[in-house]
């Protein structure tokens, strides 16, 4: 037979519990983790000027510190590839022609980056304020920088 609720004192609450509840107390309590990108360069291409600010924004606010430069057309991006070093590339695969572009063939062999794939459409920056869609998306960017000189 289960007890009444006016019944019920703190004292049979198990440890179980107790440990949940202090846990749950200090998670709330600690500081999120500073994170440098100063030393991050992102070049984001997207043809849509809506996506590619959005994006700007988002990643400026996520990426503190980080260089982030957005392109509208794939010839303004193979241009930023030859004249400038960048970690990391980021692109909108839901955007017609992007996966078989010459941008991505380029990209697949810059050595050392990584390319991140995301869904731009919906991205809006109060969004991914939210710390769990910020989390999310804050560990694709996630990553040591290469040792080594990407251009020589």
């Amino acid at each position: 037979m289960a007890k009444e609720i006016d019944e019920f004192e703190d004292e049979e609450m198990d440890e179980s519990a107790k440990a949940f509840f202090d846990d749950e107390e200090l998670a709330e309590s600690e500081q999120p983790e500073v994170r440098d990108y100063s030393e991050r360069r992102v070049l984001i291409w997207e043809d849509d000027d809506v996506h590619r600010n959005a994006c700007l924004e988002v990643l400026s606010d996520l990426l503190v510190g980080a260089t982030i430069k957005a392109v509208k057309t794939e010839e303004e991006a193979l241009e930023q590839i030859e004249n400038e070093d960048w970690d990391t590339f980021v692109v909108d695969f839901y955007t017609e022609g992007v996966s078989s572009s010459d941008f991505i063939k380029s990209v697949n062999n810059y050595p050392g980056s990584i390319l991140v794939a995301i869904n731009m459409g919906p991205l809006t920056l109060p969004d991914e304020r939210d710390p769990a869609k910020t989390e999310l998306l804050r560990r694709l960017f996630d990553m040591e920088r290469p040792n080594t000189q990407l251009h020589g």
